[in-house]
């Protein structure tokens, strides 16, 4: 009946634990600093939007981007030949970071259907 009680309890206190955790973290919206960019065809031989073929590449700096690259780690095995800028990368979303410059994330959407796709607004990412 002991070990009943002793074990009901822990249960207990791990829901509660579990709950004060939730509680404590909060929805917040943050500014973000970045970039985007509207185009047709592809982004290396990009052309003027027409219907059916619009697409968007957004990149976003600073905090934002931080936040990204930390959520989506590790760090891409051979990312660049520079050690010092480190890749990270989910599907369509791309991340680095390189202590000259900092974070940066770039992903993009294809307006015509609403599907995720890669993006990069200038720039290569192990280079400039």
């Amino acid at each position: 009946m002991l070990r009943r009680a002793s074990q009901l309890f822990v249960a207990l206190l791990c829901l509660l634990l579990a709950h004060q955790a939730r509680a404590v973290w909060e929805f917040v919206q943050k500014d973000f600093s970045g970039a985007y960019a509207i185009y047709g065809a592809y982004l290396d031989d990009a052309v003027a939007p027409v219907a059916g073929d619009t697409k968007v590449a957004f990149r976003l700096t600073g905090a934002a981007a931080k936040d990204m690259f930390d959520a989506i780690g590790p760090d891409m095995r051979d990312g660049c030949p520079d050690p010092q800028i480190r890749i990270r990368n989910r599907d369509m979303l791309l991340c680095r970071h390189r202590p000259k410059d900092g974070y940066r994330c770039d992903f993009g959407f294809d307006l015509s259907t609403g599907l995720s796709i890669g993006g990069a607004v200038g720039g290569a990412v192990c280079g400039e």
